[in-house]
């Protein structure tokens, strides 16, 4: 199976992509699912994020995930914290994942909003980077997000440029128009990839 990993910051619109792309027939898998679900089952996971960033993140053995988020995206630094605690698990998993669907026909698409960040694309055949001018970006985000702009302004600014991330993508996604243009444009990229 080939694998094409979507990336985009806040608001960009890659989880949109990668519903269509699914709807298109894609194969596709979360990076952000996948973390969540070690962040609740892995038991050296939880100890070291009750110990870093407190015992609230956890009620009940449940994953709070807005206390540990408001915790972890406060500064660089906390959130660099947090992702030296899952980004090695999270390799490990993506890893056996896409070695374990590569004799598999098909096309697999992930969803990883922090690929660039963390060295994660030498993992994929190719990265598509999903991109939309930044006021359009905080406006989604504000619809979508449930979040004040202030922590959307926030989390935009701890993420990687856009100009460095469109550098270092293979394939890139301009998704400043609606929907249906969305659909368009990544069912042109579906049948490229295809012939490729």
């Amino acid at each position: 199976m080939k694998s094409i990993a979507v990336t985009g910051g806040l608001g960009s619109g890659k989880s949109a992509a990668l519903g269509i792309f699914y709807q298109l027939g894609a194969n596709t898998l979360s990076a952000d699912d996948i973390a969540k679900h070690l962040l609740q089952v892995n038991p050296d996971l939880i100890r070291s994020v009750k110990e870093t960033f407190g015992e609230a993140c956890y009620l009940d053995g449940e994953l709070q995930t807005h206390i540990l988020a408001a915790r972890a995206f406060a500064t660089p630094e906390e959130q660099r914290t947090l992702n030296a605690l899952v980004h090695p698990l999270l390799r490990t998993y993506l890893h056996k994942y896409i070695s374990a669907t590569k004799a598999v026909p098909g096309i697999l698409m992930v969803e990883a909003a922090i690929l660039l960040e963390a060295g994660f694309e030498d993992l994929f055949d190719k990265t598509l980077l999903i991109t939309a001018d930044k006021d359009i970006r905080i406006q989604r985000a504000v619809r979508d997000g449930h979040l004040p702009e202030e922590d959307i302004l926030r989390r935009i600014s701890l993420q990687m440029p856009e100009e460095e991330k469109r550098a270092r993508a293979d394939h890139v996604i301009e998704n400043n128009g609606s929907r249906e243009d969305l659909f368009e444009t990544c069912s042109a990229f579906w049948e490229m990839i295809h012939k490729e």
